[in-house]
């Protein structure tokens, strides 16, 4: 074989080796971003909170009602606590925004009333609305942690009851 023959074979598995190993080196990195992604696992307008866990969940309120925003983040770690905010809004106007304070979510209690030993795998965040800043119409409540929005609802707040 010529010397050129194999300083072009040599050149073709070097490159061909570069891109395995690139592409190796690039999957890992896409795993990992996906570990650290928030992630909400659960958001929801309701009547109140007792004991972490929301009571009266629905989508259509009663006027001068209490409400929360209740949310579940897994990851919680990745992001600063200072930066999740839950934005409350009528219609298109911001009436309220509040800072999450997030808590651990307590153990679940097992069938037969022990708790489990296992650790929860998310942080709870609840914020409130006062019963005098709502206003009959539609309303929409952003889980925002710095400019990136986790979740979103809307409900409707009715002047007449149901």
């Amino acid at each position: 074989m010529r010397k050129t023959t194999v300083l072009v074979m040599a050149v073709f598995l070097a490159f061909f080796a570069h891109r395995i190993i690139y592409i190796w080196i690039e999957d890992h990195a896409i795993s990992d971003v996906a570990e650290t992604e928030l992630s909400p696992a659960q958001s929801v307008v309701c009547r109140n909170v007792v004991r972490g866990t929301p009571f009266g969940v629905d989508s259509v309120f009663e006027e001068n009602t209490r409400l929360y925003f209740y949310s579940t983040i897994s990851n919680v770690s990745q992001v600063s606590k200072d930066s999740l905010v839950h934005i409350w809004f009528w219609g298109t106007d911001t009436i309220q925004i509040l800072p999450c304070e997030i808590k651990i979510a307590d153990n679940r209690k097992g069938l037969e009333g022990k708790t489990e030993n296992v650790q929860s795998e998310f942080s709870v965040c609840h914020t409130e609305i006062s019963p005098a800043l709502l206003k009959p119409g539609e309303w929409s409540v952003d889980l925002v942690a710095g400019r990136k929005l986790l979740s979103s609802k809307q409900f409707m707040i009715d002047s007449t009851g149901r």
